[in-house]
């Protein structure tokens, strides 16, 4: 069942950006497919690997390919194992859900705004671009603590 579980992610993923790449890739984007980002702070360990796998499937078709493969996948795999490791030590906790908001949408802005996008392809000054896409990040990720992380629990909860 784990391993389905890990599938299943990484398919929704690489589907959601995938079926909006022109929102998905860019120095401007919205990933709706982070919505799904914080689910590993509620779910098992597999839930970090199905994101960083759906991550480097959606990125082999960026066009910032080489890059976006190895940073975007390392950065997913960074923040979803962060929230996985937050759910182990301090177990769901309402006020966690901002946190995790703030931590996913930082690391975003520090590894595709600031490392890939500003300092690797020089597609603009690094603090611009991680101001820009850590702000652009809190909507997918916040929506995803806030509304899909309880919405999950209450579902996992009645198996």
């Amino acid at each position: 069942m784990r391993s389905i579980t890990a599938i299943v992610l990484a398919a929704t993923y690489a589907a959601l950006v995938l079926v909006l790449p022109s929102i998905s890739y860019a120095a401007i984007q919205i990933r709706i497919a982070d919505i799904l980002s914080p689910l590993p702070y509620i779910m098992g360990f597999e839930s970090v690997l199905g994101l960083a796998l759906g991550t480097l499937i959606a990125n082999a078709y960026s066009p910032f390919w080489p890059w976006d493969i190895a940073i975007g996948t390392l950065c997913t795999f960074t923040y979803a194992l962060i929230d996985w490791v937050l759910g182990r030590v301090f177990g769901y906790r309402r006020w966690m859900l901002a946190i995790i908001t703030v931590v996913n949408s930082v690391i975003v802005g520090l590894y595709i705004g600031a490392l890939m996008l500003g300092f690797i392809v020089k597609n603009g000054d690094p603090l611009e671009l991680f101001l820009l896409l850590t702000g652009e990040s809190l909507i997918p990720m916040g929506i995803g603590s806030f509304i899909l992380i309880p919405t999950v629990k209450r579902y996992l909860r009645r198996f």
